[in-house]
C-alpha cells in the first residue's frame, strides 16, 4: 500500500510537470526572447542586407544590447513587411535600424550607390517605433513606412536618371526626373510658381521653412511637406493611403487626389490599407510629427 502511494504521488508530480510545460509552450509570446532588459541605448542598432522579406545581418551596433534586441528588431521588420507589399520595395536592398531620441529624423532613404538608383537603403529610428512607455506605436510607424516607400517609388531608376547636365524636367537631387515621372508631374502641377522661393531657404533653416509653410498653408498636408517637392509628394502619398478622400478643392486636397490618376498607385493604396489591422488616428499621427518639426523651429537646428 505504501509503494502504491509513492507511485501515485510520483504520477501526480509528473502529470503536474507535464501540464505546466504544456501551458508554458501554449502561452509563449510571439516575440519571447530577451525581453527583460529595458535599457534603451542610442546609436546604431543593426544594419541588414535585404532580399524581399528576408534580412541578413551585416553589422550589429552598440544599441542592439538592451531594449532594441534581436526580438524587437524582428518585430519591427515583420510589421514593415506585413504592411508594405514586396513589389513596392523591390529596390530596397539594405536596412539600417538606429536609436536616437534627440534626432527628429524618424526614418530616411538613400541610394546605396549615388550612380545607381536601382538599389537603396532605408533607415528607421526605433525610438519613434516604441514610445517612452516601451509600447509599440503602429500608427505612426505605418505612416513613416508609407512616407519612405513613397520616396522609393518616386525616386528609383524607373523615375529618375542619374546626372546633372541638360535636365529640362525637375531635378530631384539624385538626378533628372523623366518627363512622365510621378514627381515631375507633381512638381509641374503644384510647385512651378513657388519653387524658386523655396530654394532660397537654407537646407537647415526650419524657421524659414515654417514661414514658407504658413504663407502657403492651404497647399500642404503638413509643415514637413513644405520643405521641398520630394518631401511634399511623400507626405501627400502617406495621407492618400492612410486618410479618407478629401472633399475640398484646396491645393493640399488636389495633391492627395493626384495619385488617383495612376492605377498602380491606387491599387497599392488599397493593398496597404488592407494590411492595416490596427487602430489609427491620422490627426494624432500628424500632430506628433508636427510637434517634432516645431521643436526645430527657433532652435537653431
Amino acid at each position: 500500500m505504501k509503494d502504491q502511494k509513492h507511485l501515485l504521488f510520483l504520477f501526480f508530480v509528473l502529470l503536474c510537470t507535464a501540464i505546466v510545460s504544456c501551458d508554458k509552450e501554449d502561452g509563449d509570446d510571439e516575440y519571447p526572447n530577451d525581453q527583460a532588459d529595458q535599457t534603451r541605448n542610442s546609436g546604431l542598432v543593426a544594419r541588414y542586407s535585404v532580399s524581399g522579406n528576408d534580412i541578413s545581418l551585416i553589422q550589429s551596433g552598440p544599441a542592439a544590447n538592451g531594449f532594441y534586441n534581436q526580438t524587437r528588431q524582428n518585430e519591427f521588420w515583420n510589421f514593415f513587411t506585413n504592411l508594405i507589399p514586396a513589389d513596392a520595395r523591390q529596390v530596397m536592398k539594405e536596412l539600417e535600424l538606429f536609436a536616437d531620441s534627440e534626432d527628429g529624423t524618424a526614418a530616411y532613404v538613400a541610394p546605396i550607390n549615388q550612380n545607381d538608383l536601382s538599389i537603396w537603403e532605408m533607415g528607421h529610428n526605433l525610438d519613434f517605433v516604441w514610445d517612452r512607455n516601451n509600447q509599440f506605436v503602429p500608427g505612426e510607424s505605418a505612416y513613416t513606412s508609407i512616407h519612405e516607400i513613397a520616396h522609393l517609388i518616386t525616386l528609383d531608376n524607373n523615375q529618375v536618371s542619374v546626372g546633372n547636365g541638360g535636365c529640362e524636367s525637375f531635378h530631384t537631387g539624385e538626378g533628372c526626373s523623366t518627363t512622365a515621372s510621378y514627381i515631375n508631374q507633381f512638381y509641374n502641377q503644384f510647385w512651378g510658381d513657388i519653387y524658386a522661393e523655396n530654394q532660397r531657404i537654407g537646407q537647415d533653416d526650419f524657421d524659414g521653412f515654417f514661414a514658407f509653410y504658413r504663407k502657403y498653408q492651404s497647399r500642404f498636408v503638413s509643415e514637413y511637406a513644405a520643405t521641398n517637392p520630394g518631401e511634399d509628394i511623400a507626405e501627400s502619398f502617406a495621407n492618400y493611403v492612410m486618410g479618407d478622400a478629401p472633399t475640398g478643392n484646396s491645393i493640399a486636397a488636389q495633391k492627395i487626389r493626384f495619385f488617383d490618376q495612376f492605377p498602380e498607385l491606387s491599387n497599392l493604396k488599397q493593398r496597404i490599407k488592407g494590411n492595416i489591422n490596427f487602430p489609427i488616428s491620422l490627426p494624432g499621427i500628424k500632430g506628433a510629427r508636427s510637434q517634432r518639426f516645431m521643436a526645430r523651429v527657433g532652435s537653431g537646428l
